[in-house]
C-alpha cells in the first residue's frame, strides 16, 4: 500500500541537518579521536556537587522545582543575572532578562521574532552554524563579512553597508561571536567592537552578541562585551546579549539567557510561550543554587586550566605534525582551532579517509554561506584527553599528507 504524501510548507522544505551534527556519530565510533564536537569535557562535569543540590531541592522544595514556572524563567535567577551583567557594565533589571532552552533557543526566538522572510542578516565567515542555520529558517538572506586575526572585519562591514545602502537596502541584524569565535577561536578586539558598535548606530540595525565561552580564557580575560559599550559608542539599546550555562557548567541543564531591551524581552517572551511554555525549572533552579553557593566561580576556574593545557597539546602537536603550507589559528581561550590547508583541497572529500585513519573533524564549508571554505576545518580540543588529542593531530597530518599526495596525482575526482 502507498504510504499518503507529506506536504509540508516551504520552510520546512528548506529545513537542513548541521553538518556537525551528522559528524558526531562517528565520534562515538570506537577507537576514533574526535574533533568534531564543540562540547565541554563530561569528565569535568560537577556531577558530585550537583547531586547534592538535587537532593536537597528534592527535600527543601519540591513543588517548585517539579512544577511549570514562568515564561520568563525563575524570577530569583533572572535577579541573579541581572546583577551579573551589571557587575559587567550592562544596566540591566529582571525586565531585561529572558531564560531560554540554551542561548540557540534565544537564536529562534530572535529570528521568530526579527526576521522577515528576505531580510538581511550580516553574519561572520566562516561563523557559528547554530546562528547560521536559525537565522536561515526564518528566510534570512545571509550576507558573509570575512574575519581577520581580530575577528569580523570592520572595514569590510563598512563597504559592504555602503553598498546595501545605495541601494536601499538595510540590514535587520549583525551576528557576532566576539570571544574565541565558533569555528575560528579568534577574539575581536576592543577599537573593533566600538566601531562595529558605531557602524550599527549610523546604518540602524541591531546586534546579536552570543558569548558562550567568555568566561573560558586561558590568560586574560577577553575585552568588555560589545554591550556595555554601548554608550561609549552612542548606540544604547544597540545590542541583545546572549548567554549561557552550557559550557561554564553542564549544557545538559539547558538554561541559556538573553539580556535586552525590555521591550524585546517582552515580545521574545510571547513567541517562546507556544514553543515550550516555560524552560525546566529544576534545571533553573539547580543553576540558581550552584550560583548561591559560591560554587560557580570556582568550577569555571579549574575549567580555564584544563581548556589551556588541552589548547597548548593542540597548538605544540600542530606545531610537531601540522603541514608546512597550513596555517591555524592560536586562541587565547574557548575550545576551537582553525586550520587552513594550501590549495584546493576539499576536507570534506578528505573525511572518509580521516576516518579510515581513526580521526574526525569538522570541515570548514559549512561554516560558510557562500560556498567557500573547502580548504578549512575546524578542530575541537574540548573533549579528548591530552594523549589523544597528539595522537589526533599526529593521524590527521598523515591523512592530509597522503590526500595531498593523491589529489595532485589525480586519484581523486574533484
Amino acid at each position: 500500500m502507498q504510504g499518503m504524501g507529506v506536504s509540508f510548507s516551504a520552510r520546512a522544505e528548506g529545513m537542513r541537518s548541521s553538518e556537525i551534527r551528522e559528524l558526531l556519530k562517528n565520534g562515538v565510533m570506537p577507537g576514533v579521536i574526535s574533533f568534531a564536537g564543540g562540547f565541554p569535557s563530561p569528565e569535568y562535569f560537577p556531577a558530585g556537587k550537583v547531586g547534592e543540590i538535587v537532593a536537597d531541592l528534592m527535600r527543601n522544595n519540591p513543588a517548585a522545582c517539579l512544577q511549570y514556572g514562568e515564561t520568563e524563567g525563575l524570577a530569583p535567577l533572572r535577579s541573579y543575572l541581572a546583577e551579573k551583567m551589571a557587575r559587567e557594565g550592562i544596566p540591566a533589571g529582571e525586565e531585561n532578562i529572558l531564560l531560554t532552552n540554551g542561548s540557540q533557543q534565544a537564536l529562534d526566538l530572535i529570528g521568530k521574532v526579527f526576521i522577515d522572510p528576505g531580510d538581511v542578516v550580516l553574519v561572520e565567515q566562516p561563523g557559528y552554524v547554530g546562528g547560521i542555520g536559525a537565522f536561515a529558517n526564518y528566510e534570512a538572506c545571509l550576507e558573509g563579512i570575512p574575519l581577520d586575526g581580530q575577528g569580523l572585519r570592520a572595514d569590510l562591514l563598512g563597504q559592504r553597508l555602503a553598498e546595501m545602502a545605495a541601494k536601499g537596502v538595510r540590514p535587520k541584524l549583525l551576528y557576532l561571536v566576539p570571544n574565541f569565535q565558533n569555528p575560528s577561536g579568534t577574539t575581536m578586539g576592543l577599537e573593533r567592537r566600538v566601531e562595529i558598535l558605531q557602524l550599527a548606530q549610523e546604518h540602524d540595525f541591531r546586534i546579536v552578541e552570543d558569548d558562550p565561552y567568555g568566561e573560558l580564557y586561558c590568560q586574560d580575560a577577553p575585552p568588555p562585551s560589545i554591550k556595555s559599550l554601548e554608550r561609549r559608542a552612542g548606540a544604547e539599546g544597540r545590542v541583545i546579549y546572549l548567554g549561557s550555562f552550557s559550557k561554564v557548567l553542564i549544557p545538559g541543564l539547558r538554561v541559556g539567557w538573553m539580556a535586552a531591551d525590555a521591550r524585546i524581552v517582552e515580545r521574545a517572551s510571547l513567541a517562546k510561550q507556544p514553543a515550550d511554555l516555560c524552560s525546566s525549572m529544576l534545571g533553573q533552579w539547580i543553576v540558581l543554587e550552584v550560583c548561591r553557593r559560591g560554587l560557580l566561580e570556582p568550577h569555571i576556574e579549574s575549567l580555564r586550566k584544563v581548556y589551556r593545557q588541552k589548547r597548548d597539546q593542540m597548538l605544540d602537536a600542530l606545531g610537531q605534525w601540522g603541514p608546512e603550507d597550513a596555517s591555524w589559528t592560536r586562541p587565547t581561550g574557548g575550545f576551537f582551532v582553525w586550520v587552513t590547508l594550501a590549495g584546493d583541497v576539499d576536507t570534506k572529500e578528505m573525511l572518509p579517509y580521516a576516518l579510515e585513519n581513526k580521526v574526525t573533524y569538522v570541515s570548514g564549508g559549512g561554516f560558510h554561506v557562500d560556498g567557500t571554505g573547502k580548504n578549512t576545518m575546524r578542530l575541537s580540543y574540548s573533549q579528548p584527553g591530552l594523549a589523544e588529542i597528539s595522537e589526533g593531530i599526529r593521524r590527521l597530518a598523515e591523512v592530509i599528507a597522503k590526500f595531498h599526495f593523491f589529489d595532485r596525482a589525480g586519484r581523486i575526482s574533484a
